[in-house]
């Protein structure tokens, strides 16, 4: 899976990305059909660090983002946020059920 992490208005660190990294091959779990993620970290001036994440699955892209006053929560919060999401999609996935081929063909 392919990670793209983009950070505004501050530097982040190696030990973020590599929480970052292991945290999304976590969430691949949720949905084993996840191709990549792009996630953006913004410091803002007034003091609202911002956590907004792009996870591309096979036709889809889920997004989330979250706000807090510390960046390390405004990740937690948005992977939360995309985990139930991927839980959601992957249960639409599992209950969908076809028709079976012989109760087609005689109906």
């Amino acid at each position: 899976m392919k990670i793209q992490v983009t950070a505004r208005h501050f530097h982040a660190s190696q030990h973020l990305h590599q929480n970052l990294q292991e945290s999304l091959e976590k969430l691949a779990k949720f949905n084993d059909s996840m191709i990549g993620a792009h996630i953006i970290l913004d410091a803002g001036k007034s003091g609202v660090h911002r956590a907004e994440g792009i996870i591309k699955i096979l036709d889809k892209s889920i997004c989330a983002e979250a706000e807090d006053g510390v960046m390390g929560k405004a990740i937690d919060s948005m992977l939360e946020k995309i985990e139930r999401q991927l839980k959601k999609e992957n249960e639409k996935l599992k209950g969908h059920k076809s028709i079976p081929v012989s109760a087609a063909m005689a109906g």
